[in-house]
């Protein structure tokens, strides 16, 4: 393994001479293709030998960091647009060696003595949810805290790991972008769920869509061995109190197999399941599949005659032509942008003009990767969509005589978005793309197609089994907490200790964790308070989430998470 070594030094220095051409606007197109030779032949030298060694039955297999050098180079080949074919073929070797799967490059926990249960279910935790969030605290769980994995167990509706991300219409993809920077930083993959990983390394894509989102989790699962119960739905958690006590020792999980139509739609459940005892629930259920719909509580007559864009599987297979899309955030510019560029003409109606709020929170401004694709639909639509804010929607109806819909709505009063300081103008100047009216007056806009609700998602913690079991914030209070469900310190409820809550509805003071590289920096606390309570000895464990991010229970400062000096 010496020559590693050696090959290691090297490669670094190929590498930083690679960084320093790649970003050199006088970089000679001659120097550029000998740099990119000199990549792959290192690259190729490196990872021969552990190739060989791998496929040799006689020999134990390297470790697998050790690809991660070759790897890098064959990566930085392929960023100077030379030699690519040579060095995908490379990474193609790589891969078939692991069974045509990119490896999960990662250390195998040590074997390190596990305390006896201190309590008498037959499971230590119940996940529910096998999306991001619930695979994620999976693998938190098992491989970095060391519970034993065959006691962890993580229930799925779906028939598949990732289900809402299959349910994705085909166009959507992730807002924030992939990029493998894990040998350069301490930090990693923006998208990814565990130290490690890496979704643009394993999927080849910056902004992966839905489906190849849901093979990286897959994959993950796989690999971790994850204990996962599928077509299982959760109808009831109901806590155990000791006698006297009044504290609770635990949960019964009541379920039943979960069933599902042709088109992929729930259809309900069957009889009553399998009633599973464990100390702890984490609920990781998600939002996709639960839209703020408000069919209930409408958000305003006729809002059921809306059709909400998550029920869409395709915009290009979108049958019409003239759309209304009610709400300007994510989903509604998602839904600008693929009604656009599929030649639909679209008009979309918003109470904030989003497209010019600036922030210094990611989560509360629209995504520089949704700018440039509403800019890109604007630039090639035949017809220029509509943006009209501040603008309320007070009603839909619908007309039999002309089978079409009436949206309704009136203008609210202007408002002065100061656009963020040394930020460039939207397209060249605001007057080209939206349109505003005079405060109280109402205007009337009228589609054949059912208007679509692009409003967000309500999420699984305010429709599932769990709502009655957190505490939430006040409504009328405003800010990040309104109507959010209340946690500690450790994201327990605050109303029903033992039941934690990861994912995008975690809210702490002002910080909303609604991104994937927010919301996995929790998995470790709540991990740690579980495995604490299982009896685990868990502060080495912690310091080594600290220094990879993995951690974050400071909220006064995240550690450069937020993109500030503190």
């Amino acid at each position: 393994m010496g020559s590693n070594g050696n090959g290691a030094v090297a490669a670094d220095a190929l590498l930083k001479e690679s960084e320093a051409i790649h970003y050199s606007r006088r970089a000679l197109a001659g120097k550029r293709r000998a740099l990119a030779e000199k990549l792959l032949e290192e690259g190729r030298a490196l990872a021969g030998p552990l190739i060989e060694q791998v496929k040799d039955p006689e020999k134990e297999d390297p470790d697998k960091n050790l690809f991660l050098k070759p790897v890098d180079l064959l990566n930085a080949c392929l960023g100077l647009d030379h030699m690519t074919d040579e060095a995908t073929e490379e990474l193609n070797k790589i891969m078939e060696v692991f069974g045509g799967k990119i490896m999960w490059v990662t250390e195998e926990p040590e074997e390190v003595p596990r305390p006896e249960p201190n309590h008498n279910h037959a499971l230590d935790v119940v996940v529910v949810g096998a999306g991001a969030s619930g695979v994620g605290v999976g693998l938190m769980l098992t491989r970095v805290f060391n519970l034993d994995p065959e006691r962890v167990l993580l229930v799925e509706r779906g028939e598949r790991v990732g289900e809402s991300f299959h349910r994705w219409p085909k166009e959507m993809r992730f807002i924030s972008p992939s990029f493998n920077n894990q040998g350069w930083t301490n930090s990693f993959d923006l998208n990814s769920i565990a130290y490690g990983t890496s979704p643009a390394f394993t999927l080849q894509t910056e902004h992966p869509n839905g489906q190849e989102y849901a093979h990286y989790l897959n994959e993950l699962a796989t690999q971790g061995e994850l204990n996962i119960r599928f077509q299982t739905q959760v109808n009831a958690i109901e806590p155990l109190r000791k006698l006297g006590l009044g504290k609770i020792s635990g949960f019964k999980v009541k379920t039943s197999a979960a069933k599902v139509g042709e088109d992929g739609e729930w259809m309900g459940e069957e009889a009553e399941g399998e009633v599973l005892s464990a100390r702890y629930v984490v609920w990781a259920a998600g939002e996709f599949q639960y839209p703020r719909a408000k069919e209930q509580d409408p958000f305003f007559p006729g809002a059921e005659l809306c059709r909400h864009n998550s029920s869409v599987r395709s915009w290009k297979e979108l049958p019409g032509d003239d759309f209304v899309v009610i709400g300007g955030y994510e989903s509604g510019m998602d839904a600008l942008y693929n009604l656009t560029t599929c030649g639909k003409r679209t008009t979309v109606v918003s109470s904030t003009a989003f497209w010019k709020v600036a922030t210094d929170d990611p989560s509360t401004e629209l995504a520089p990767y949704t700018m440039e694709r509403v800019r890109d639909g604007f630039r090639r639509a035949p017809t220029p969509p509509r943006l009209l804010a501040p603008l309320r929607v007070t009603s839909v109806e619908y007309n039999l005589t002309t089978k079409g819909y009436a949206v309704k709505a009136k203008w609210g009063a202007p408002v002065e978005h100061e656009g963020g300081e040394h930020r460039t103008a939207y397209h060249g100047g605001d007057a080209e793309i939206e349109e505003v009216g005079e405060e109280g007056t109402e205007v009337e806009l009228v589609t054949p197609q059912a208007p679509l609700l692009c409003t967000g998602f309500e999420g699984s913690a305010a429709l599932g089994v769990v709502k009655d079991l957190f505490e939430w914030g006040d409504e009328d209070a405003g800010g990040c907490l309104a109507v959010a469900p209340l946690l500690n310190d450790f994201d327990e409820s605050t109303k029903t200790q033992g039941l934690f809550l990861v994912g995008p509805a975690v809210r702490h003071d002002e910080h909303i964790f609604c991104f994937v590289y927010k919301f996995r920096q929790r998995f470790a606390v709540v991990a740690d308070e579980i495995a604490r309570g299982l009896g685990f000895d868990t502060e080495e464990t912690v310091e080594e989430c600290r220094e990879h991010n993995m951690y974050l229970d400071d909220f006064t400062c995240c550690k450069g998470a937020c993109g500030e000096t503190c």
